[in-house]
């Protein structure tokens, strides 16, 4: 029976550390509802108060989870970037070619923003909505600058929204996401759990654990771009801060020894001997799952009660390993098993080791004096200001102008498909016809897979949306209430759209149907012009990048397979390093660690990209996956391999693995240059070394040692297919 968290424990983290959802839904529904609202009021209503709410719509969804001044600095930005994009389109919206040109120009600058920073995409969409927004309304240029105008009271709002706000943001936004890291962690050990009692483990549930695994090395990514350490002549008392930077790392190393509980559970699945142990160690890897999310709890709250419980359940946890270290001494093993039950018993040992470590940290904080109680963090700029610096716009220029980059064939695809639809909604009179392009916009995706899943989403979105607000529309209400409906769905759309995309899709299309109703445009036509535009849209956008330049996975394959292989390679190295006390001061092996967990991680999410893609760029997909699971167990055991060797007080087995380490970097070389023989006794020779075997520890380190040659045979095996 698989572990079930706690109610709290879902609840509680389903927020996110900077910016909750729900505070975030509300802001939104401010900024489009209430020129809606108290423009009429004072201004009588006129189509141009839409375009004020847009302006302050779009500029409030923008995803920054950072300070609040930079938020404005970014908005104001956004608002000069759609202010001219939309006098612009006004403009020149009479001439066909002048507007596709435009579009296209657009476009291209959609695209290179999107991998700018994470709120990118969220920039590029408001830039080419207010664009096509614009050429749907052409006006002489008094006129566009009376909307421009709107725009700007729009845009005014929205920052105003921003600061006003600045009050209600999240509390203690650094511990909130070590809390995420234990959520992960948490839901990795669930995830193992389910499996092993299960004798026929598939692809699907292989990338189930992995999947969680990765959400593990990106929460800890996440929190270490936005929080860094402190500076040491920072003059903020921040003790406390410096004791979340360690809390942060026992929950990664508490991850990093989770996942070599998860190997040594695997390479036990089967033996018959441990029938009579399965329901004990089932039951004793289910309480360290429940310590670590009531932990999870703890560091959120940091509430007395839920560290009681927290120490109960880590206490429950001690006493189910000591009931599992007197069970095994009962039954008679195999050297083998003996062994391999030996290194979990250890694992474990270690697990609770780092769960007392996080307690001891509690403690500490809890302790603090209420005024060292300032959480001093840096938060990062996402790439933003920093993507402006001189260096980084001649690399990304460089990027862009080099015809064989993904970027530029990406920048291209998107330019000539918004064209493309421009050309279409002008040349044939389209009656809202701009849809087609802004739904091309929003679901075109760098990658073929992502854009069809995208787009069927949307369709299956606008299509029940449409429905819904259609509905709506016929019913004979007022124009206040249109105004009160409008103003939960707008809560929804801002909700959804970061949780569920179809949900979101959906609601949107409401929205949108609601305000033609709210502007007197509503029509049974116009709304199924809308559909048709957004039917048409969706089709552009799988068409085009399945026809121009697509980028498939199965190309982009070798090279991340190869760069995984030199992380793990390097990260090897570091820990033999490390153990020989040959690094650099200051210098660990830990970073290496991140790099080698980060370069899988990118494999992985190659593969799963794969699913998405035709069934004609699906061969060997299972080939592909079994090598990204080979990479993932080396980076495993090199881990294990690094905690193991930090037992051994003594230099003795330095000349074996400085050897062992000659040898298997040809091995991972012969790897990378894809040799079809690659010869794997002069390894497994030098593991046979009787100073690996001297004690527990040593051989520990041998079986890791083996385990690595073990998975590298593996992936040869896999050469030939």
């Amino acid at each position: 029976m698989r572990f079930q968290p706690i109610k709290q424990f879902n609840t509680i983290l389903q927020q996110e550390y900077l910016e909750p959802t729900i505070s975030w839904s509300i802001r939104v529904v401010l900024a489009l509802n209430v020129p809606l609202i108290v423009f009429p009021l004072f201004l009588g209503f006129s189509y141009h108060i839409i375009w004020a709410a847009f302006g302050a719509y779009m500029l409030t969804l923008i995803d920054y989870r950072g300070s609040h001044y930079r938020k404005m600095l970014i908005q104001s930005v956004e608002a000069i970037l759609i202010l001219i994009a939309a006098i612009l389109g006004m403009n020149i919206g009479n001439s066909v070619i002048l507007s596709v040109i435009g579009m296209f120009v657009i476009g291209v600058f959609a695209a290179l923003i999107r991998n700018w920073s994470d709120y990118g995409s969220t920039i590029g969409v408001g830039v080419g909505f207010f664009y096509l927004f614009g050429i749907s309304n052409p006006n002489t240029f008094g006129e566009s600058l009376v909307y421009g105008k709107y725009i700007i009271y729009g845009a005014l709002w929205a920052i105003a929204i921003i600061f006003l706000s600045f009050p209600f943001t999240a509390s203690n936004p650094m511990r909130r996401s070590i809390a995420t890291i234990w959520k992960k962690n948490t839901d990795y050990l669930d995830a193992v759990l389910e499996n092993y009692l299960d004798p026929e483990i598939d692809n699907q549930d292989l990338r189930n654990i992995t999947s969680k695994e990765i959400e593990i090395r990106a929460a800890i990514d996440k929190s270490m771009e936005l929080f860094n350490r402190r500076k040491e002549n920072s003059r903020f008392k921040a003790e406390h801060y410096d004791q979340m930077i360690e809390a942060r790392k026992v929950a990664a190393y508490f991850g990093a020894s989770a996942r070599v509980i998860h190997e040594e559970l695997y390479a036990l699945r089967g033996h018959t001997s441990l029938q009579n142990s399965q329901s004990i160690i089932y039951k004793t890897i289910s309480a360290l799952s429940q310590a670590s999310a009531r932990l999870s709890i703890v560091i959120f709250t940091f509430r007395g009660e839920d560290l009681t419980m927290a120490k109960v359940r880590i206490k429950r946890f001690e006493i189910a390993v000591r009931i599992l270290k007197s069970t095994l001494k009962e039954q008679t093993w195999s050297p083998e098993e003996l062994f391999a039950l030996k290194q979990l018993v250890s694992s474990l040992e270690q697990c609770y080791e780092y769960l007392q470590d996080s307690i001891d940290l509690i403690h500490e904080k809890l302790n603090f004096k209420r005024s060292n109680y300032f959480e001093n963090y840096k938060l990062s700029f996402n790439h933003f200001i920093a993507g402006l610096q001189p260096r980084v716009i001649l690399q990304i220029i460089r990027e862009v102008f080099n015809i064989d980059s993904q970027q530029f064939k990406y920048s291209l695809r998107v330019g000539l498909g918004l064209a493309l639809s421009v050309f279409i909604f002008k040349f044939f009179k389209i009656d809202h016809g701009h849809w087609i392009a802004l739904t091309l916009l929003i679901v075109i995706q760098p990658y073929y897979g992502a854009t069809r899943k995208k787009g069927f989403e949307r369709i299956i979105g606008t299509v029940a949306g449409i429905v819904v607000g259609g509905a709506i529309m016929l019913l004979p209400i007022k124009h206040e209430t249109f105004v009160v409906i409008l103003i939960f769905i707008s809560f929804f759309v801002a909700y959804y759209l970061r949780n569920n995309y179809k949900v979101g899709v959906f609601f949107v299309t409401i929205m949108m149907v609601v305000m033609m109703q709210l502007s007197k445009q509503g029509s049974w036509d116009l709304i199924w012009w809308r559909v048709l535009s957004t039917l048409i849209g969706s089709a552009l956008a799988i068409l085009i990048s399945f026809a121009f330049w697509p980028i498939w996975e199965k190309q982009r394959f070798p090279s991340l397979l190869n760069h995984s292989f030199n992380q793990n390679l390097f990260f090897l190295n570091q820990v033999i390093l490390s153990y020989e006390k040959k690094l650099p001061s200051g210098i660990t092996w830990h970073r290496s660690r991140r790099l080698s967990e980060a370069a899988n991680n990118n494999l992985f999410a190659c593969v799963q990209r794969m699913y998405e893609e035709p069934q004609a760029h699906q061969r060997e997909i299972d080939v592909h996956f079994a090598k990204v699971g080979s990479n993932v167990r080396i980076s495993r055991e090199i881990t294990s391999l690094a905690f193991g060797l930090e037992k051994i007080t003594s230099d003795k087995l330095a000349p074996v693995l400085d050897e062992y380490m000659e040898e298997i970097q040809i091995i991972f070389y012969k790897h990378m240059q894809r040799e079809s023989k690659i010869d794997f006794k002069k390894a497994r020779k030098i593991l046979q070394n009787p100073v690996l075997t001297e004690d527990q520890l040593s051989q520990a380190v041998q079986v890791d040692l083996e385990k690595i040659v073990f998975e590298l045979e593996a992936l040869q095996a896999f050469r030939g297919r």
